[in-house]
């Protein structure tokens, strides 16, 4: 019978799996660094939560039913959940916690030629602590991530909600209005905001401050200069003054020329509070990492808290490495493969013997096809003896080839 296959589901190959692995235990290195312990939510969460927070996402999310009849969906992002149950199981408001976490969510996404059902997703997040100097902290360890794996040509753009959010609290138009730029400002349609913009009853500053909005982005100081010629009141200026405090922080820890300032961009997931970053690598068209400041989620769950924190799709990382040559090559699955007419007793028991301290070895029949570039050494066992290029080896001789094969090799045990 045929199958057929499901679009955007694959299996990972061992040098797929080896790399993955290598990124994974650089990203964990850096959280850990920083303080965070690293925890894994529940692979399953309740749809009417996601549904409320990220309506934007529903048609990515994948549903299921429990045995109750409940709606759930399988993990869509790792931040919601991670929130809740910091709220429910640490109820002291500024009690600092900080976590990291590799985890696959299950949600559409694409790459350049990457795409599928599901990806592996690594963050950060920093609950009960309020301050820009945490905001640094956390675009930098993103920043810092990058380095680790050999990812150093970035540009970090950074831009405040609260900024956006203070000129439009002082606009005089209706609710629906202010809805509808915002959605224009996150399209990045330029001239249907600016349009739309027009037929609102706005003074002429407003206007101004308003249009400049999608276009606000450049090097830090000269667009920081232009966002404090549009402020219209104090809370946009106070916003400018936090920004400025977070640059302090990551111009400290020599970021300097990575920064840029962005005024126009936002998040379809919309809890962000205040400041906003997205990190971008040259040769890809979309950002790498993205996060922010988002205070006011928790208190949804009981424990109103500061948080800040951010999120990386590790496969689109993955296929950006893959295309700039970044990605190590990986050992063959076997360091030694034997090849036997008929096994016995002595290869088992020198088989377990090796594989105890730690070489990769296996044997198979003289009839099995095995791929020579799953191999780094192949002998032939016959009657006791092992053979290798017509001579005969005692198994200290082989291990010795084995062990000129590790030489300077972190992954060999032996």
């Amino acid at each position: 019978m045929q199958y057929d296959t499901l679009d955007g589901v694959k299996m990972l190959r061992h040098d797929e799996m080896k790399n993955y692995e290598r990124i994974q235990r650089q990203i964990t290195k850096v959280l850990q660094v920083h303080g965070c312990k690293i925890i894994e939510t529940p692979s399953f969460e309740d749809y009417d939560v996601y549904q409320q927070f990220f309506p934007d996402l529903r048609r990515e999310m994948v549903k299921t039913i429990d045995t109750d009849g409940r709606v759930l969906v399988l993990r869509p992002d790792v931040t919601l959940p991670l929130v809740e149950t910091a709220a429910r199981e640490f109820p002291e408001k500024n009690r600092l916690l900080k976590f990291g976490y590799v985890s696959t969510v299950f949600r559409e996404y694409c790459g350049k030629t990457a795409y599928g059902k599901e990806f592996l997703q690594g963050g950060a997040e920093i609950f009960g602590d309020g301050s820009a100097e945490c905001d640094g902290e956390v675009v930098v360890m993103a920043a810092e991530i990058l380095m680790a794996l050999g990812v150093d040509d970035i540009r970090i753009d950074m831009g405040t909600a609260a900024y956006t959010q203070a000129l439009f609290s002082g606009l005089q138009i209706a609710e629906k209005e202010k809805k509808k730029l915002r959605r224009l400002l996150n399209e990045r349609n330029l001239v249907a905001f600016a349009a739309y913009a027009d037929t609102l009853p706005l003074s002429e500053t407003e206007r101004q401050a308003l249009n400049a909005m999608p276009v606000l982005f450049g090097s830090y100081e000269e667009t920081l200069a232009k966002a404090r010629s549009y402020c219209l009141n104090p809370a946009m200026q106070a916003a400018l003054d936090r920004l400025e405090a977070v640059y302090a922080y990551v111009d400290a820890a020599g970021y300097r020329d990575k920064v840029y300032l962005d005024f126009g961009f936002t998040s379809p997931l919309g809890y962000y509070t205040d400041m906003i970053f997205k990190i971008y690598v040259a040769g890809a068209s979309y950002d790498v990492i993205d996060g922010g400041r988002y205070d006011d989620v928790s208190a949804c769950f009981g424990t109103p808290r500061p948080a800040c924190g951010f999120g990386m799709n590790i496969n689109l990382l993955y296929e950006f490495m893959d295309d700039a040559g970044l990605l190590a090559g990986t050992e063959p699955t076997l360091q030694l493969l034997i090849r036997y007419d008929r096994s016995d007793r002595r290869l088992a028991s020198q088989l377990a013997s090796w594989r105890r301290r730690g070489y990769r070895v296996a044997a198979c029949g003289t009839g099995c096809l095995v791929d020579k570039r799953d191999y780094s050494l192949a002998a032939e066992y016959t009657k006791g003896n092992y053979y290798r290029q017509g001579q005969v080896l005692s198994p200290e001789e082989l291990e010795e080839l084995i062990r000129g094969l590790c030489d300077g090799a972190s992954y060999c045990l032996g």
